[in-house]
């Protein structure tokens, strides 16, 4: 049996890394306001200091939080050894990586970076202790790569003491009052919070416990103070003692917590991954499995009581709950509704209760769990609200409102048609959905839409243009060509499409004639309607002339185009258009990085190589045999010749399938991608005969079988061979 995947990623992510010790940059530490005593329970705040004695040489990797909840960029070295709070909550399950950051230039001027030592070490024992800190943050540049730094800071030396009730009890009910009281200052709460997780008594795990069920689905301080807490028994007593609660929420993270902390009660956490023995790693996997199947069907039965819950719950805490249930993961074949006998009328009160973004999320991604009359209500208020904060909402609630009951929507489609919404000053209703209804055209519509989109200060020339394409008649063809040609060339890109897309259909000459003159990848609809009128070869020199300009963006954008739509002859333009991009930058490959300051001339030839290639390497209608892409690893500068080196491919090769909402995301050698079946067919069948493919599916069993079907028909006609695990959920 193969690996899993995810796992070996999360454990991948906290190995440690091999780097280079460089003598032309430091890291410094030291405590915040120069303490170095401490309570056991006190949060021990730390600055870390990083400066270069070299300039233009060292980059700084400026993120400080990760998604699953602790960024492992730092290892913190305590003497003697303090226990880690989260080895238990990091050893089971999955976890996200990720987050918002990006490199800064390292001078003499020290960069600082402010961290609690109690996130990764908790001392429990009064001692004196000394302290160091590995980071990996830095990287070193020079002509043609980055390579990361090695930095170990200087010691410190520090005590920690007993804490007194009484020290822990003025601490508790500092931090408490602070959360409590309404002029406190978002960051004054966000201290008061990482007080009460580190602090790590009774009372403060009962604190947390009652702020978990009470937000809505819990800070990360929250979930990290409960699992790290030396009270693990006291934490799940409470957690379950709440749960009947009518004032609390049974939120996704309340449930996965106490599932995960009732089960790290009863077993030991997993040994390390055996990375060399193979026979040990099978055997570790399989422990994995059985531990991940445990704790789904610990999570499982939690949903139930929560199910069997909800009749008792008040007002947002009902609310939230019912949202949890909505969003529970799938188990099997068809479990599309929510657990236990929530009637519609309850899902559809409680879906007003909800944030805007909660109502996003269940209407783009759990669209089935709510698809029940009783919805029409709620779709109606939302899409009729005069003015909405959230940007999303509004587009899909009129979508999934046509889909329950096209009677009820079609109005309200006509009425912002001529009455678009303006929330923050944007139109929010997309031309797709605005375009549903049946109708071939809208005549009754040409002139006001023809006028609006004259207006030069109009707000809704996108939406305008667009609209036009789907419905208007060739009764407004000279106005709208005016307006075209007015600004032609300076039309954004969704404006360009409406325009295209109508003169394809009302002017098809015209249409062509202008498509050739403006391709750009993000055209959406004119490119696959000019490739479905079979007039592709008429637009395609064109295409390849904007590829060969001297407008980098433009031409990057005709790369795009040519990668998703262009022929196989195309291929041939974009290598000679890398060759000379080669020929041209190579003497200068060490300004191709990214950098602060960068000037723009390297910007854009970055970007445009970075398009280039990536047209080359991902298009639709040619494959790459390995030394094709050897060719291509050599042709290409600075560090996007990594992201090539991946491509590389052999037998098996992986191909994953996936689902966002009603689309399904096919990604194969984590190299082509397809968000439709026949372009998947199309791909595959590029391969050599006697391919072996390794599919990995996430989603529903029965979504997941209709692909595999239509994979397992492809490999038949062209001599494949598919295997693949039971589907993930």
């Amino acid at each position: 049996m193969k690996p899993l995947r995810l796992t070996l990623s999360v454990l991948m992510a906290v190995l440690p890394f091999h780097a280079q010790q460089d003598s032309g940059v430091s890291l410094t530490i030291r405590f915040v306001d120069g303490t170095n005593r401490f309570h056991v329970g006190e949060v021990v705040p730390i600055e870390l200091l990083f400066r270069a004695s070299i300039s233009n040489t060292y980059d700084m990797e400026m993120r400080n939080y990760d998604r699953s909840g602790r960024l492992n960029i730092e290892q913190f070295h305590v003497t003697p050894p303090g226990r880690d709070p989260l080895q238990n909550y990091y050893s089971i399950g999955g976890f996200m990586g990720g987050g918002l950051g990006g490199p800064r230039e390292l001078s003499n001027e020290p960069q600082i970076m402010h961290e609690d030592l109690n996130e990764w070490v908790a001392l429990d024992q009064p001692g004196h202790y000394s302290l160091y800190v590995t980071s990996g943050r830095v990287t070193r540049r020079d002509a043609t790569k980055s390579e990361p730094v090695e930095l170990r800071s200087n010691s410190l030396e520090f005590d920690v003491v007993a804490a007194d009730p009484a020290w822990q009890q003025q601490t508790l009910g500092s931090a408490t009052a602070t959360l409590n009281m309404e002029s406190s200052t978002a960051e004054e709460k966000n201290a008061a919070l990482r007080t009460l997780r580190f602090l790590d008594t009774p009372a403060s795990v009962r604190e947390l416990v009652h702020l978990l069920g009470t937000h809505s689905d819990g800070s990360w301080d929250e979930v990290a103070g409960l699992s790290g807490s030396r009270y693990q028994s006291i934490v799940v007593r409470e957690l379950e003692q709440q749960m009947s609660r009518p004032d609390v929420a049974l939120t996704g993270n309340y449930l996965l917590i106490l599932a995960k902390l009732k089960y790290q009660l009863d077993h030991k956490p997993l040994p390390p991954y055996p990375e060399k023995d193979t026979e040990e790693q099978k055997i570790w996997n399989d422990r994995r499995q059985a531990q991940d199947k445990e704790l789904t069907e610990e999570q499982d039965a939690l949903y139930e009581k929560a199910a069997a819950l909800v009749s008792n719950k008040w007002g947002s805490a009902r609310a939230e709950t019912v949202q949890t249930l909505l969003l529970r993961p799938s188990r099997e074949p068809g479990d599309v509704k929510p657990l236990g006998e929530l009637s519609a009328e309850e899902v559809a009160a409680a879906f007003l209760n909800l944030s805007q973004d909660q109502q996003w999320n269940l209407l783009s991604t759990f669209w089935e769990r709510l698809r029940v009359p009783a919805m029409t209500t709620p779709l109606k208020k939302i899409v009729e609200q005069p003015n909405m904060g959230h940007q999303l909402l509004r587009d899909v609630a009129l979508r999934r409102l046509y889909d329950l009951e096209p009677s009820e929507a079609t109005p309200i489609f006509i009425r912002e048609i001529r009455y678009p919404h303006l929330d923050n000053g944007m139109f929010t209703v997309k031309g797709d959905t605005l375009g549903l209804l049946p109708n071939e055209t809208l005549p009754q519509f040409d002139q006001m839409l023809s006028d609006r989109l004259a207006q030069n200060d109009s707000r809704t020339n996108g939406l305008d243009a667009q609209l036009i394409g789907r419905y208007s008649t060739k009764a407004i063809l000279t106005k709208v060509k005016s307006t075209y040609e007015s600004s032609a060339g300076q039309w954004d890109c969704v404006t360009e499409d409406g325009f295209v897309v109508y003169f394809l259909r009302v002017d098809p000459d015209y249409g062509v004639k202008r498509l050739a003159q403006a391709p750009s990848a993000c055209m959406t609809k004119s490119l696959p309607a000019v490739v479905k009128m079979q007039r592709w070869s008429e637009v395609e020199p064109g295409i390849i002339v904007r590829l060969n300009g001297p407008d980098l963006n433009r031409a990057r954008q005709a790369a795009e185009a040519l990668a998703n739509y262009g022929s196989p002859r195309a291929e041939n333009a974009l290598w000679d258009r890398l060759r000379r991009f080669h020929a041209q930058w190579t003497e200068r490959a060490n300004e191709l990085k990214d950098r602060p300051g960068m000037p723009t001339e390297a910007n854009e030839a970055m970007g445009f190589q970075f398009g280039l290639v990536e047209a080359i390497g991902r298009a639709q209608a040619w494959f790459l045999n390995n030394e094709q892409i050897t060719d291509l690893e050599n042709l290409t500068l600075g560090q996007e010749r990594d992201n090539v080196k991946r491509w590389h491919w052999s037998s098996p090769v992986d191909l994953s399938i996936s689902f966002f909402g009603e689309q399904v995301q096919a990604t194969i050698n984590s190299q082509y991608t397809a968000t439709e079946l026949t372009s998947l067919q199309s791909k595959l069948a590029q391969y050599p005969r006697g391919t072996k493919f390794w599919v990995n599916a996430f989603g529903s069993p029965e979504r997941v079988a209709s692909v595999l079907a239509v994979i397992k028909d492809i490999a038949a006609e062209h001599g494949f061979q598919v295997d693949s695990p039971q589907p993930t959920r």
